[in-house]
């Protein structure tokens, strides 16, 4: 871990920073596809009037056509009449109107057995990046650990700027570079991490424990665990080179000369894989932090005239079409859920479905007694401990014991207990997209007037911070 941490410092001494460049406009101009012009030919055809005349000849025999007839009506008695095309039609598309209603029978039953499956076993998380109050792109992230706390950068380009910083100590720093190249370029997936970490590990291990066996030095590269665990991560190919394997080619077995790709560990000494093993069991990912983007606002003059009240249009009372049937929706919703049979925690736990909301991020608003409005940015999966150890770094007075009341439910968070908070988050505790209300303790506050009547009780925030304040 010693070595680690001098590669840190090693970075912070070295590291020049700059702006971040724009990225490289196309030269190319997109060509647009030709229209098809190709003329599409319809000719029409009409029929020709028909010039015959519409009265019958006078020169047929009449005997001769009432004896057709009688003999078509006794071949019709005789045989029974074939069932017409559109009957057969008809069939089908009568049984074709049954399938689909049974398939949409079978829709709505399993959906039923969803909504049951969500009362007995409760609804799944919704995860939302943050509430429309939340702009985006201006949720800033930064690397204690390379650039300390005066880079500040959107997540994908600070995650662009920390692997080229560690392609810069490939040169000077090869292993400890590519195990925090690896391991930082991966951490989104961590099961897969995880699991080519181990293998790693375990090639390791096979020639640290048996050095003279030949068959643990190579790693053949169409071997199915290295196609489908390794290969696939970002330098791990690299990880190993540094490590002491090098690309060549083997024979597949020794009584046969056919050869194939290997990576082969050309070292006499285990010593370097030791180092290495050592190296990737104690490194981890470098960790970003989202900067709290703190923001002070100061409190306006009242206005001396009242502005004239915008009424709104009366068609906005009027219920659109949407707003009914979702109404429709939510009351047969309703009484489908009235009807089930449940139990008491499955009843509480429908009261309390929107905690299933899990949010990225969380903007907090403290409101001081002198009308000092503090901004806040956070994760919502951090810990409510740390929003007490950002607003004591805010305070003149950090030693004070001060509580926090949420405007929205009113409850109550006190300084005095904030290492009971340290597993609690903000999703957990409700605190998300919020105003609090800042003031000190009562009984603090009145004992430490007693032993000091001049304490100056209304200041809250240091000067240095109130300087950069804006109007609300």
């Amino acid at each position: 871990m010693s070595g680690i941490t001098k590669f840190f410092s090693k970075i912070k001494r070295e590291i020049k920073f700059s702006k971040a460049g724009e990225g490289h406009k196309l030269n190319e101009q997109p060509t647009s596809p030709k229209a098809n012009t190709r003329p599409t030919n319809s000719y029409s055809y009409e029929p020709r009037p028909n010039t015959a005349s519409s009265t019958t000849r006078r020169s047929t025999d009449e005997a001769a056509r009432n004896a057709a007839e009688a003999a078509q009506a006794r071949l019709q008695q005789q045989q029974p009449p074939p069932a017409p095309a559109n009957r057969t039609q008809e069939s089908i598309r009568r049984q074709a109107q049954r399938e689909l209603e049974q398939e949409k029978s079978l829709s709505d039953e399993y959906q039923k057995a969803l909504d049951l499956k969500d009362h007995y076993f409760g609804k799944r998380q919704i995860s939302m990046d943050s509430s429309s109050a939340l702009d985006l792109s201006n949720v800033l992230f930064k690397c204690p650990d390379i650039f300390g706390d005066d880079v500040c950068l959107p997540p994908a380009e600070l995650e662009s700027k920390i692997e080229e910083t560690l392609k810069l100590q490939l040169a000077s720093e090869p292993l400890i570079s590519c195990i925090l190249l690896f391991l930082t370029s991966n951490k989104k997936n961590i099961e897969q991490l995880q699991n080519a970490k181990d293998i790693i590990l375990k090639y390791y291990d096979n020639i640290i424990n048996n050095p003279d066996e030949e068959k643990y030095r190579k790693i053949r590269l169409k071997n199915k665990v290295f196609q489908e665990k390794i290969l696939p991560l970002k330098y791990a190919s690299e990880l190993l080179q540094t490590s002491g394997f090098i690309y060549c080619k083997l024979k597949i077995n020794e009584s046969d000369s056919d050869e194939d790709d290997y990576l082969y560990y050309k070292e006499k000494s285990t010593e370097p894989l030791a180092l290495a093993k050592d190296t990737l069991i104690n490194a981890e990912p470098i960790k970003t932090k989202i900067d709290t983007n703190l923001r002070i606002f100061r409190p306006t003059k009242e206005r001396s005239t009242i502005p004239t009240l915008q009424l709104l249009p009366n068609d906005f009372y009027n219920p659109t079409m949407r707003d009914i049937m979702t109404e429709k929706q939510r009351q047969k919703d309703y009484l489908e859920k009235e009807e089930m049979l449940r139990t008491k925690a499955m009843r509480e736990r429908d009261q309390k479905s929107e905690s299933s909301i899990q949010y990225k991020y969380t903007v907090l608003r403290i409101r001081m007694p002198d009308e000092i409005i503090l901004q806040v940015t956070f994760e919502s999966d951090d810990n409510l401990s740390s929003l007490f150890e950002f607003l004591r770094s805010c305070l003149v007075y950090d030693w004070m014991t001060f509580i926090l009341t949420s405007m929205a439910d009113r409850q109550s968070f006190s300084s005095e207990h904030s290492e009971q908070y340290s597993n609690v988050t903000f999703n957990q505790s409700r605190l998300v997209n919020v105003v609090l209300s800042f003031k000190w303790d009562d009984a603090v506050l009145k004992e430490i007037l007693h032993q000091k009547p001049d304490f100056q009780a209304h200041c809250y925030v240091k000067n240095e911070i109130i300087h950069d304040a804006m109007s609300l």
